[in-house]
């Protein structure tokens, strides 16, 4: 049940703090539910595992077109500190909270049983959270590597955007085309720290988002039309002729098979999304899910998977299927959640709000 792959996910800091949320709004966060969801049952195991492979084709694009879609160019443009100070608080505060929780988790399974993992050194995982990349299996709470990325990205797009605002679409979408370029020409090099050259990568799909909202796009996206088996057959060409990808391991295979993948990938999520919200229960189940989507990427695995991990392998020599696990996982992420709302001080530390 090792986790082959790693996602995160958008911060509900990120979304509008308006009490009423637009229909858009609303299938906005019924799609980081969609996607979160996708992440655990990754990191469980899922079987087959080529439907696992195809969901990583965009699932982590998709939470960078989010993202993009929910950026303020109005909040941020003119105010680059407050992005700065907002997303310290919103991202690198749980970040760093949720690598030493976990970090203080291993030690104590550690000290319970000698065996658990020897051969790394109590120091090292304290250099992987600094780091702030997966580290080779270092950084034990895998996924939240996504966490210093995302703060990366969005640091970087505002910087690019607030320049290029005005400017013609092409030019702007030729400045982001070549940051994405240049992010993977780095990352052939080395991983840099925070992960820099996944956040440049990453541009294009963040400009893609961010154009869905100012062109006001997402509205005008169809259920089902002969666009979407259009998408499906470019999705499924580009996810079936391109090798892994794993953006955390810096795996893209064909660069543009990867963004085609990506982008297609996303689209057909959004459309079905906006299926489901006919259902008041799915959109009531994903919309919860969805804007609880931080706490369940630094707890799903840097908690319960971790503890699962260790009693299949110690305790009981037996092991949970995937379903089971990302049914534990998402549960019990979202129960430590409403425990820490309560405590005063470790919402702040842990979700970034007081």
């Amino acid at each position: 049940m090792q986790a082959p792959d790693t996602s995160s996910v958008t911060t509900a800091a990120e979304s509008t703090s308006a009490t009423v949320r637009t229909p858009r709004l609303k299938v906005i966060d019924m799609v980081r539910g969609i996607t979160i969801l996708l992440v655990v049952v990754g990191h469980a195991g899922l079987t087959p595992v080529v439907l696992n492979d195809m969901f990583r084709d965009f699932r982590l694009p998709l939470f960078f077109i989010v993202s993009g879609y929910l950026f303020s160019a109005s909040k941020y443009f003119d105010n680059f500190t407050s992005l700065l100070r907002t997303r310290i608080i919103t991202l690198v505060v749980p970040y760093l909270s949720a690598g030493l929780l976990s970090y203080l988790l291993w030690l104590t399974l550690r000290t319970i049983e000698t065996n658990h993992t020897p051969d790394i050194a109590w120091h090292e995982p304290l250099v992987a959270i600094a780091y702030g990349t997966y580290s080779g299996g270092l950084l034990l709470n895998i996924p939240i590597w996504f966490l210093p990325c995302l703060f990366m990205t969005q640091i970087i797009f505002c910087l690019s955007m607030r320049y290029l605002s005005g400017r013609p679409l092409f030019l702007q979408l030729a400045v982001m085309l070549s940051l994405s370029l240049i992010g993977y020409a780095l990352s052939t090099v080395a991983f840099l720290p925070w992960n820099i050259d996944v956040a440049l990568v990453a541009q294009l799909f963040v400009f893609i988002g961010y154009q869905l909202k100012q062109r006001q796009l997402l509205s005008k996206i169809r259920i089902f039309n002969l666009g979407t088996l259009l998408l499906m057959v470019i999705f499924l060409a580009a996810a079936y002729f391109n090798s892994y990808v794993d953006m955390n391991n810096r795996e893209y295979g064909n660069l543009l098979l990867f963004y085609t993948a990506g982008i297609a990938g996303s689209l057909l999520t959004i459309q079905m999304t906006q299926l489901l919200s006919k259902s008041r229960f799915f959109t009531a189940f994903l919309t919860y899910i969805g804007q609880e989507s931080l706490a369940i990427l630094i707890f799903h695995y840097g908690i319960f998977i971790l503890l699962l991990n260790f009693m299949e392998h110690y305790v009981y020599d037996s092991y949970l299927s995937w379903f089971p696990t990302t049914v534990i996982a998402v549960a019990g992420s979202l129960v430590l959640s409403m425990v820490v709302k309560r405590v005063p001080g470790l919402g702040f530390l842990v979700g970034g709000k007081a």
